[in-house]
């Protein structure tokens, strides 16, 4: 990376840093991050480790140092200053070292409306309290890691972006593509690449072998860099047989590697040997033929010739109307926004919709605000409508939305 924050690929990240934790005698059930606080030197020297074994990038230890998370552990109030501490603990080790320090995001640990009980902008400002903090402590770059919702995948890079910084963003899916929450790899893709974000892939549930086929199936829609950041494997690999699979993702499409659970710079120096000698524009992955594409859980192959249902009006309680369009003969469920709070009435039951979705309105706060809560990549109608088509455009850019 440059400074002017483009990629130079391929790049190598680092590997597993709680498995480096618990080998110098961190205990478990504990704060992770407050231990990596209160140990500067087991901290400078894992960060260390991986940097002379190669690592362009090298996450600051800062993975669960949210206000969310750090709550059960009495910390939430601390969030900013323990975020700002260990980034100075890993800027002061890498000082003399070229690498960059990536600051790590993951779970709130809080569940988003509908199915739990905390508001989306909520979980955007615990995000977005967490970026500025480890941009102010002066990381090159964001990574959001771990993720298994594209809700909070949203919230995250809403927050993240706000800082300027470039953001990669990975999830943790099973061997058919999916999270614990059912969202598809290829729709969060779809998703969260137009929203900004610099790089996207998939990190820790799977061994390089399994992550194989799953990028097979993304990569072709991929108009930004692709991330891998495997385990070890079950039973675990060899540096080298670990460093000769993920060969095989890169010609896959991927050109961000890296390690998860159960690697350590052992991995990481055979993956530095392994990316050297390896050609990178080589790879060519023919894009994907589609027209318009959409995007919720599923995603959505359209045509110029839509056909929307008749506009259906946002209500706290949308369900009959919503299962009822549903089961018409129509490409995408048309909602009618009049004020900002229809969005979020239509966010609540959104679930509901198993068809891409438009929204119409004449307000830009009201569109503004159902693009803002809305988990997927919508269509925003232009036809009927005083708004200017580039006002349009500039509402819809900023949440990876389609103006048709």
């Amino acid at each position: 990376m440059n400074e002017t924050g483009r990629l130079r690929l391929p790049l190598l990240l680092d590997g597993a840093t709680g498995t480096e934790y618990m080998k110098a005698g961190m205990p478990s059930g504990i704060c992770v991050e407050q231990w990596a606080g209160e140990h500067p030197g087991i901290v400078r020297d894992v960060v260390c480790r991986y940097a002379d074994a190669g690592s362009d990038i090298v996450y600051a230890p800062t993975f669960l140092a949210n206000a969310g998370n750090l709550k059960m552990y009495g910390l939430s109030e601390q969030a900013a200053e323990l975020n700002g501490k260990i980034v100075g603990i890993v800027r002061e080790s890498l000082a003399a070292r070229d690498v960059k320090i990536a600051g790590d995001m993951s779970t709130t640990g809080l569940m988003c409306e509908p199915f739990g009980d905390t508001e989306f902008v909520h979980i955007v400002g615990i995000y977005a309290e967490q970026a500025s903090a480890l941009a102010e402590a002066g990381v090159d770059l964001l990574v959001v890691e771990t993720m298994s919702s594209l809700a909070e995948c949203r919230a995250a890079v809403v927050a993240a972006r706000q800082t300027g910084l470039p953001v990669f963003l990975t999830m943790t899916v099973d061997k058919e593509g999916r999270t614990m929450w059912g969202d598809d790899i290829l729709a969060s893709l779809v998703v969260l690449q137009d929203m900004g974000i610099t790089a996207f892939g998939m990190n820790c549930s799977e061994g390089p072998d399994d992550m194989i086929p799953i990028f097979e199936r993304i990569a072709p829609y991929a108009k930004i860099p692709l991330i891998a950041k495997p385990n070890a494997g079950n039973p675990a690999l060899t540096p080298v047989q670990f460093s000769d699979r993920c060969a095989a993702l890169l010609r896959r499409g991927v050109s961000i590697i890296g390690g998860c659970c159960g690697t350590d710079p052992d991995y990481i120096s055979a993956l530095r040997h392994m990316l050297d000698s390896f050609d990178i524009d080589c790879v060519h992955i023919p894009p994907a033929d589609y027209k318009i594409i959409a995007a919720a859980r599923s995603v959505y192959y359209l045509n110029d010739d839509l056909e929307y249902s008749e506009p259906i009006f946002c209500e706290v309680d949308m369900a009959d109307a919503l299962l009822e369009v549903s089961g018409q003969s129509c490409d995408a469920v048309l909602v009618h926004l009049d004020t900002p709070d229809d969005g979020y009435r239509f966010s609540l039951n959104a679930h509901m919709v198993d068809k891409p979705v438009a929204f119409e309105s004449e307000s830009v706060e009201a569109l503004e605000n159902a693009l803002l809560h809305y988990h997927g990549k919508a269509l925003v109608v232009s036809t009927s409508c005083e708004l200017s088509h580039d006002l349009l455009e500039e509402i819809a850019s900023r949440y990876g939305a389609i103006v048709m």
